[in-house]
């Protein structure tokens, strides 16, 4: 292997011809970089002991305080002395195991919607095909993968903003259970549901770098196959909720007969807890988001990018009854599915329904999926790998799940996958020359709804304070909408109390 000087000089080398494309980068510490490098040479040169990351380069994700820089969570609205001079707990450990950080990652903005076109920002774009989107919010954390301008890219979680990135674009995301990486110097958007996790090009890299980040010795049990392992198959909601894609459907039934040949027994699951989970998901995410952000969506409305504030505002309308019933929806969801998971090692669905949208097309970039949101509803640990590409050319993913604290068991699972396929092996054409002109990132589309109703949401929303016009108001009521609908699910689930229903009515 090349010394950690080269290595950091030559993914430099990378970035400087793809990153302008690619938009995986805010900013480099190319200075700071190649000085780490040298002094871990010179440290091995000398007979220290390597770390167990020696050399590793990272991308930082732009929500992580890092000493090189602040972190603007990619966003006009943040303070720039919060963590000042200093690394975030995940960052610090991954340093002093020897990792190199280049730079810090593309995101969406404070880890919530897409990007935002009339921002000054890079716009991160798919390596696969650079007219799609990579799927958010650890945008640049993925795409600079299959690119290798690093060897990890460290994100994080909420609602499959680790796994969807990784599905869209031909990686392995790991979303660890909640809880096992210590998050401070983290941005947050969600408390209750963000988590910290690697992004790597296969799963032993992110199994190792995860056992940094949750202080632990790296003692993966590696199998060589899954006799003995039982895989659970939620058939039925996946046929009747998922609205997979035939060629992710195709994809997810060849990774299963992988699966099987490699010799783990698919069993079929029942799943009920989806559509009771998605509405506990998403509730509890806008809520909390509300909650951290409100007072800056008061005072500063104009200077968040459109898709973040048209989505986070929404939390505002979620009155605490409601809150605090899909939190009940949550806790009992998970110990149900503790118990579904006796005799179980995994469960496997696909990590997302299609392949990458273009971002000419508003209508596929708005896609919600109950598939990654499930497992971060509950805390539970999920890993995202490659399983074959669409006839578009473009990556699907399978997505195994487990029980809280089985992570490293899982990653084991998914390692035996990779050793029997080569999907994670593949690289996209990024050859000077064979690169498309981009297409430009869709504006924001307004909803042909009832007027009457809009001017009632632009009523309640400036109740909460949050000045809105009514011309905007029209560009984001389809989400109240689907938020309002999801009010209905939650009772679907029993909980130990009656439900709890918002006061507010649905659009």
């Amino acid at each position: 292997m090349a010394d950690v000087r080269t290595r950091v000089a030559e993914a430099f080398d990378r970035a400087d011809r793809l990153d302008p494309v690619l938009g995986t980068y805010l900013g480099r510490f190319t200075e700071q970089a190649a000085a780490a490098a040298e002094q871990l040479d010179a440290a091995v040169a000398d007979g220290a002991e390597a770390g167990p990351l020696h050399g590793l380069t990272l991308g930082v994700k732009d929500v992580f305080a890092t000493r090189d820089a602040p972190a603007t969570c990619q966003s006009r609205v943040h303070d720039t002395d919060w963590w000042a001079g200093r690394d975030a707990v995940p960052v610090a450990r991954l340093r002093a195991a020897g990792a190199v950080p280049l730079g810090r990652t593309t995101m969406a903005e404070h880890a919530l919607g897409r990007p935002d076109p009339a921002l000054d920002f890079p716009v991160p774009r798919n390596p696969w095909d650079i007219n799609r989107w990579t799927g958010g919010s650890s945008c640049g954390s993925a795409n600079g993968l299959p690119a290798e301008l690093f060897d990890v890219g460290l994100g994080t979680d909420s609602n499959g903003s680790i796994r969807i990135p990784a599905a869209l674009c031909g990686v392995t995301g790991f979303k660890p259970t909640h809880g096992l990486v210590p998050d401070g110097g983290c941005r947050p958007l969600s408390r209750s549901l963000d988590v910290v996790g690697p992004l790597a090009r296969n799963v032993r890299d992110c199994a190792s770098t995860l056992a940094v980040l949750a202080g632990r010795p790296d003692t993966t049990g590696w199998r060589t196959d899954l006799r003995g392992a039982r895989i659970g198959v939620p058939a039925k909601a996946l046929e009747e909720s998922a609205q997979l894609s035939e060629d992710c459907a195709a994809a997810f039934a060849g990774a299963l007969e992988e699966l099987r040949e490699a010799g783990a027994e698919i069993v079929t699951v029942e799943l009920p807890e989806v559509y009771p989970l998605f509405a506990a998901q998403f509730i509890t995410l806008l809520a909390e988001a509300f909650e951290l952000h409100g007072a800056g969506l008061r005072t500063r409305w104009a200077e968040y990018g459109r898709p973040f504030r048209r989505t986070a505002v929404l939390g505002g309308l979620i009155g605490a009854p409601t809150y605090l019933h899909a939190q009940r929806v949550r806790a009992s969801a998970a110990a149900s599915l503790r118990e579904r998971f006796d005799g179980l090692d995994a469960m496997a669905t696909p990590t997302w329904p299609t392949t990458a949208p273009r971002y000419d097309d508003p209508a596929a970039l708005g896609t919600v999926s109950w598939l990654p949101g499930l497992w971060s509803a509950v805390g539970f640990p999920a890993v995202a790998v490659p399983m074959g590409f669409g006839g578009d050319g473009m990556p699907l993913s399978l997505q195994l799940a487990g029980v809280p604290w089985s992570d490293f068991g899982l990653a084991a699972l998914a390692d035996v996958y990779q050793s029997h396929t080569n999907w994670h092996l593949r690289r996209p054409d990024l050859a000077a020359g064979s690169l498309p002109a981009t297409v430009p990132v869709s504006e924001p589309q307004a909803s042909p709804g009832d007027p009457e109703k809009q001017r009632w949401l632009a009523a309640a929303l400036r109740d909460t304070g949050v000045d809105v016009d009514d011309a905007e108001v029209a560009e984001f009521t389809g989400m109240w909408g689907l938020t309002s609908m999801l009010f209905g699910f939650l009772p679907e689930l029993p909980v130990d109390q009656g439900p709890l229903m918002p006061t507010l009515p649905p659009l």
